[in-house]
């Protein structure tokens, strides 16, 4: 997986050296950041996105993804930009967004603050105008009438590619090399990964991790993805789970089920991507105001989420509780002068990541597994154990904490210290929770 070692990182400028070396990423530190370049800044290109790049460090990322860099097709296109998944040419950047030498500046501007950049590799499909269809029709799938056709009907503006055409897959593997040796790139998020077979990625992965240390995110759930080489998978199901919990009255007993079952499948020292938003749930979905309850209950979903074993993921627009539907194939500026006190609040939850080290390893005990409304869990042991506790709901429950803390002082990290039952016959360990309540706290004698 993700090498632990220091390395000199070989410039996406060949003759030009960083100025300082940038450690190799680390799978139990990174926090995700997801931009998609034309509704990211007013510009909408990559000079737009380094401006607010130290911003986006004091919040506590370290990771960018951007989503599809390149031209984007006309042929068959969908709404006023099209798709940004509909991709005309794999060795161009969209000129919407700039020029080459523009993007080889913005990768320098995050390791020059110690971040990393992936970007999105969309190999399943290409746009109808990509020079592949007429150069190399034999790389895309056919129906029985010998016409190419999409991955699903759906897809109309995209043509399947037909990964049984070996010479398809050194190309792409030669694609994948391209943007790390000229443009010094981390890794890849995987679009549609699952739709791609296991032994490409085993195959790629293995090839462009001899070029360096990268970062690789699968667009897909399973183990199987995680031995083909990829550190991170999607956590679709504990979102559902949360949406289910939170929208639909559901009870919180199914956070721990699902979180646990899921967590087991990322072996292989892999971690599950938890969000509460992304470019595809924000587009098609809706945003986290509208899912989980306003800001306080998108908050205590995401607190609840992001502390497991896990990466966290920020979408851009997130952080400022973002109030409407962005469609992937408009444009959807973002006001980033809007609630600064919620940017504060996720700054506080990601700064728990970077300060204490059990939130960065595997352990993980739930204690509160079996109430309606809340759940409580414990990252780590002993006294620097961190304890997490989270209400659903947007009224106060009660809840009955373990009996080897009732003789124990609380230190909080992060939100309001729980009060107390007014009946000292249950007292100090039956305790009343605010509304959406994010507790996060460590305890000693």
């Amino acid at each position: 997986m993700l090498a632990m070692a220091t390395l000199f990182v070989l410039s996406g400028c060949k003759t030009t050296p960083p100025a300082e070396p940038l450690a190799a990423p680390s799978i139990e530190k990174t926090v995700m950041y997801e931009i998609y370049v034309r509704n990211f800044s007013p510009e909408g290109n990559f000079n737009g996105i380094v401006p607010r790049l130290d911003s986006l460090k004091a919040m506590g990322i370290n990771t960018v993804w951007l989503m599809p860099i390149h031209p984007v097709g006309q042929d068959r296109r969908k709404g006023t930009y099209g798709s940004p998944y509909s991709i005309q040419d794999y060795y161009k950047v969209n000129p919407e967004f700039g020029t080459e030498q523009d993007f080889k500046a913005l990768v320098e501007a995050c390791h020059a603050r110690g971040m990393y950049l992936i970007i999105d590799l969309v190999i399943n499909h290409t746009s109808w105008d990509h020079p592949w269809i007429k150069e190399h029709p034999e790389w895309y799938t056919r129906d029985a009438g010998d016409t190419i056709i999409p991955p699903v009907p759906d897809w109309s503006d995209v043509a399947d590619l037909n990964f049984n055409e070996a010479s398809l897959q050194d190309e792409l593997i030669r694609m994948m090399k391209y943007w790390i040796e000229e443009y010094n790139i981390d890794g890849y998020r995987c679009d549609v990964a699952m739709m791609v077979p296991d032994s490409f990625w085993r195959k790629s992965i293995a090839e462009i991790r001899k070029i360096k240390p990268l970062i690789m995110l699968a667009e897909a759930s399973g183990k199987e993805f995680h031995e083909a080489g990829f550190d991170f998978t999607y956590g679709w199901e504990l979102y559902k789970t949360m949406k289910d919990v939170c929208k639909l009255d559901s009870s919180a007993t199914l956070f721990a089920q699902t979180a646990t079952a899921e967590g087991a499948k990322a072996v292989n020292n892999g971690r599950i991507l938890r969000f509460v938003t992304n470019h595809d749930e924000t587009s098609w979905d809706d945003v986290p105001l509208n899912l989980f309850g306003g800001v306080e209950g998108s908050l205590a979903a995401f607190t609840a989420s992001c502390l497991l074993p896990s990466v966290p993921l920020v979408y851009n627009g997130q952080e400022v509780a973002h109030p409407t539907k962005m469609n992937l194939f408009e444009h959807s500026p973002i006001d980033w002068r809007i609630n600064k006190n919620v940017t504060t609040e996720y700054s506080k939850i990601l700064a728990l990541l970077r300060n204490h080290r059990v939130l960065q390893d595997t352990v993980l005990r739930f204690w509160l597994s079996d109430h309606r409304d809340a759940v409580g869990y414990t990252r780590g042991n002993g006294t620097e154990a961190v304890h997490v506790l989270v209400n659903f709901r947007s009224h106060p429950v009660e809840i009955d904490l373990p009996a080897e803390w009732s003789t124990s002082t609380w230190k909080m990290l992060l939100g309001p210290t729980p009060e107390s039952s007014p009946d000292p016959a249950v007292a100090p360990t039956h305790v009343i929770l605010p509304p959406y309540a994010r507790c996060v706290f460590q305890t000693g004698s």
